[in-house]
């Protein structure tokens, strides 16, 4: 295939975007999270090896010294966390450096606290985390290694060689702990059977997460009727219905019209008559298409298509993630939908980077590539088939060109950090699920 002019086709498509945004499909903006959240020390305070039983936890400087050891604690308190954690960095003033060097290392939460806290009380330091060479001002520390959400956390920080005084939480320039923090979009398709409790084990795994809930199409078995959404799907992944952004599926379409589906999701899953729409997420751009194509066309030229490539002209951001039910690549016989290209094609084009699909109940991961299936590392986009919702199980089948890991025994969701140009991901497994998945990409 030859190289796509992605300024170019941005430009011959803007000019209908106006016109064609609304055609069908429908646009929703959502509030992006803050990029970033600081928390201060709810307690700080320094230990001295010279005055093993005193207490400095109300001093304005933290005295951290080599010889003889003297060292400081900080307790911070997460909360209100609005995703995931990205990144974490430690920041601490320092007043006054002699040939310092500064750890941060890590310790078990204890009892401490500022009126109690002395050398002899003081709790073990763990492993270390960080180190710097201290100098007047501001010193950074990389502390994501330990900080994985909310909750109590502990740092102690370390002076191995000279001495160095560090501000207190009792000053003006207290020590900060900056988050980085990350919409999540926690996704699976293929979910909810009366006949199989499988769903009920991943719902497990959205529970009070911050996050926007794709589910993939194929929600209520077998035939997505108004019964089993209430009984099948209600209990489970319909706990989550408030923030859940949905797909439809073929099982969907089993009830005339999808009517079921429309009615249980009510105007999150886009217009009626098209089931396709957008959103934003943080700094991303959300496409939800409608792969149906019998009674939704997706071929070239079709409103659905029309509107794609003029969505994508109208949101052109960095980093774009499109989620549908029917896998244009897939190892699992059967589940190969070739009148989905045309959608693909026009993603291509746009720039998408990612594509979230089900319809195969298992999971399947592939290198960026393009509509033909050509590796395409550059511009390609990368497919992750997230049928692990629950009712059931599909044998992966043989690997394809490109596929890069495959499970088809174990339940899970698939969560998607979506950071400023790029995007972690990671399959979380239902309890008792030993496969894992994890890496990171980045944006066009």
């Amino acid at each position: 295939m030859q190289p796509v002019d992605r300024a170019a086709k941005h430009l011959a498509v803007a000019a209908v975007a106006v016109a064609c945004a609304g055609a069908g499909g429908a646009t929703a903006a959502a509030a992006a999270a803050p990029p970033v959240q600081t928390f201060r020390p709810v307690a700080d305070g320094h230990v001295s090896a010279e005055a093993a039983r005193r207490t400095f936890g109300r001093a304005r400087v933290l005295r951290l010294r080599a010889r003889p050891p003297s060292r400081a604690f900080l307790r911070f308190s997460v909360a209100g966390l609005r995703g995931a954690v990205a990144s974490a960095e430690l920041r601490v003033y320092v007043k006054r450096s002699v040939r310092g060097t500064l750890q941060v290392r890590a310790v078990r939460t204890g009892r401490w606290s500022e009126r109690s806290l002395s050398y002899r009380s003081a709790p073990r330091l763990g492993r270390l985390v960080a180190t710097v060479r201290a100098r007047r001002g501001w010193s950074s520390f990389d502390v994501g290694s330990v900080v994985r959400g909310t909750g109590a956390l502990e740092f102690a920080l370390v002076a191995t060689t000279g001495s160095v005084d560090v501000a207190s939480r009792e000053t003006a320039r207290k020590p900060t702990l900056r988050l980085e923090v990350a919409p999540l979009l926690l996704a699976a398709g293929d979910i909810a059977s009366c006949r199989s409790s499988g769903d009920e084990a991943t719902a497990a795994l959205l529970e009070d997460v911050p996050a926007t809930v794709a589910a993939l199409g194929d929600l209520a078995y077998p035939r997505g009727t108004a019964d089993e959404f209430g009984s099948c799907y209600g209990p489970s992944w319909g706990l989550m219905r408030s923030t859940t952004r949905p797909a439809p599926g073929n099982h969907d379409y089993a009830t005339p019209g999808a009517s079921a589906y429309f009615d249980y999701f009510g105007g999150a899953a886009g217009p009626r008559a098209a089931g396709y729409y957008s959103y934003e997420l943080g700094s991303w751009h959300v496409v939800v298409l409608n792969s149906n194509c019998r009674f939704v066309p997706c071929d070239a030229g079709s409103l659905q298509e029309t509107w794609l490539r003029a969505d994508l002209a109208a949101h052109p951001t960095p980093c774009t993630v499109a989620y549908f039910h029917h896998p244009l690549f897939s190892s699992t016989l059967g589940t190969v939908t070739p009148e989905v290209r045309p959608l693909w094609q026009a993603l291509y084009e746009g720039d998408a980077d990612i594509v979230l699909n089900g319809h195969a109940h298992n999971y399947q991961r592939f290198a960026p590539q393009g509509p033909a299936g050509a590796a395409d590392q550059p511009h390609g986009i990368r497919e992750f088939i997230v049928g692990t919702g629950g009712a059931s199980h599909h044998l992966a089948g043989p690997p394809v060109p490109n596929q890069q890991t495959v499970n088809d025994t174990t339940f899970g969701v698939l969560r998607l950090a979506l950071l400023p140009g790029r995007y972690l991901w990671r399959f979380l497994p239902v309890v008792g699920g030993v496969f894992a998945d994890h890496g990171s990409g980045a944006c066009h």
